[in-house]
């Protein structure tokens, strides 16, 4: 039961002061990337799990990327009951990475993404055969025009009645409960946008220092502030147009690695971040992205 593939409107947000720590948010240069992520999750349970896989990675030469990070996603969609985008496997997201402020010593500076799946492949049916997501991931202003121009095809759908519109009191339950004490991000021209999930990860992230077998993938292991746990194999092109031979041997690489890991004991269904998320806080926008076949039950 796992994440699949990972493929600014009327509404004014109040904007918080964000005081966590009083530490600033920035935003990102203009710049953009697109990639095709190949990608498969292994589970962790526990913190000795996490210790296993480490020494699993180090014995087959895989060393730490620096001193690991530390970042929000903020996950958006139209407002409930109307969302659009995540059923559909189309994942918004704001994502802030904490850093080094020379001022204030530290703060976060954020850029906007979309990860959605790979529409040539049936999600459901690779999600069972071999568990592994295949995603295009926008970045930047590339993600920035094409969630506007996601939005203006969209129309009318979901849009909140002019009362509502004018009255940003109907938001303050959601963002109180769930967000309280934290801007929500802003896209101008994408205001029809609502959060649903915002995720605070501690990631660390190993990569081989060669090039043989497992010399272009890189593996994540996130703890997140609600205690979940999960680790992840991950093959990354930089282009959409990648020829698929090279897809299918990197899944063939990613799944050798990820049996190598969960034979130390680790077997049994893997849960992402998001998913967990959702199940434990947002379980109507769980159900409708299984009735989707996006999630699977």
């Amino acid at each position: 039961m796992s994440l699949l593939f990972f493929r600014s409107y009327a509404v004014a947000f109040h904007h918080r002061q964000y005081e966590r720590h009083h530490q600033t948010r920035q935003m990102s240069s203009s710049s953009s990337s697109s990639e095709l992520e190949v990608e498969k999750k292994f589970r962790i349970p526990d913190e000795l799990s996490a210790a296993r896989a480490t020494r699993t990675l180090e014995s087959l030469g895989f060393k730490r990327v620096g001193h690991g990070e530390e970042f929000v996603d903020w996950y958006f969609d139209m407002p409930a009951p109307h969302w659009h985008f995540s059923p559909r496997d189309v994942w918004i997201r704001y994502r802030e990475k904490k850093i080094r402020v020379a001022t204030t010593g530290w703060g976060w500076r954020g850029v906007w993404q979309v990860k959605r799946g790979n529409r040539a492949t049936d999600a459901r049916r690779q999600r069972e055969s071999d568990e592994i997501a295949v995603y295009e991931e926008l970045q930047g202003s590339d993600a920035e025009v094409l969630i506007l121009n996601m939005l203006s095809e969209l129309g009318d759908v979901g849009t909140l009645d002019a009362a509502s519109e004018k009255d940003e009191s109907t938001l303050s339950p959601i963002l109180g409960s769930h967000y309280g004490g934290y801007d929500v991000p802003y896209l101008a021209g994408a205001e029809r946008l609502v959060p649903f999930a915002r995720l605070l990860t501690m990631r660390t992230s190993y990569e081989t220092t060669n090039d043989g077998e497992y010399g272009n993938l890189k593996v994540d292991i996130d703890r997140t502030d609600f205690g979940h746990m999960v680790g992840e194999v991950e093959a990354v092109f930089g282009d959409f147009s990648v020829d698929l031979s090279h897809v299918e041997a990197a899944k063939e690489k990613i799944s050798k690695l990820v049996d190598l890991i969960s034979s130390q004991g680790e077997l049994g269904s893997t849960i992402g971040k998001l998913e967990y998320y959702l199940i434990n806080n947002q379980r109507d926008h769980y159900d409708a992205c299984v009735k989707s076949g996006v999630l699977l039950n």
